[in-house]
């Protein structure tokens, strides 16, 4: 029988890598060993954490039904489970403080204690790429959209990428033209010094 299974989100660390499948197996790959734990449905999102700076010593795995997995380390085993939302989890990040921030499909983004306990920060209406804190702010990449959010949820900043990477691409393209002009230039100057037959 033929195996089905696609990998649909990966985690890259320095200890082994992080694999979940489309029918929910979670892999821990390192060069000496390899663990597996089957959760009922697809992951959708995967932060590995390391609280002495070194190790990675829990796994958060968001999945499509709204449930956030804590994995414990080194055993690879599933600590707890907890439903934040009624959506996915679409993307997950930590705070200074040891809060996880976690943005679902519908673009609410939550908060969840040390004890488990999800609250509701605020509703940023966008679909949501990734997320991180930085200082005092939340980003929050939406598509080509980056947006700044204060704690409160309003909205600080907002920047479409796409036209940055509209704009770079049409001066690569003008500089590769005139480098091209360039040598065509250069090309026929030579053809002029060539001694006629």
């Amino acid at each position: 029988m033929r195996n089905n299974r696609t990998i649909v989100r990966s985690l890259v660390t320095g200890q082994g890598t992080f694999l979940a499948m489309s029918d929910g197996l979670i892999v821990w790959e390192t060069s000496s060993a390899r663990k597996t734990l089957h959760l009922r449905t697809m992951a959708t999102a995967l932060l590995g954490v390391k609280e002495d700076n070194y190790s990675i010593s829990k796994l958060f795995v968001g999945d499509k039904q709204g449930q956030l997995h804590v994995v414990q380390f080194p055993d690879f085993l599933l600590f707890h489970t907890v439903t934040v939302s009624d959506n996915a989890l679409r993307a997950m990040c930590m705070t200074d403080h040891g809060d996880l921030l976690i943005a679902d499909a519908k673009g609410r983004v939550l908060s969840v204690d040390k004890q488990g306990k999800p609250s509701s920060l605020f509703d940023t209406n966008r679909s949501v790429s990734s997320i991180r804190v930085e200082r005092e702010t939340i980003r929050i990449q939406s598509g080509w959209e980056q947006c700044v959010y204060n704690w409160k949820g309003d909205l600080a900043n907002s920047e479409d990428a796409s036209r940055s990477f509209g704009d770079s691409l049409m001066m690569r393209r003008m500089r590769e033209r005139k480098a091209l002009e360039e040598r065509r230039r250069a090309a026929e100057a030579q053809l002029r010094f060539l001694p006629s037959a």
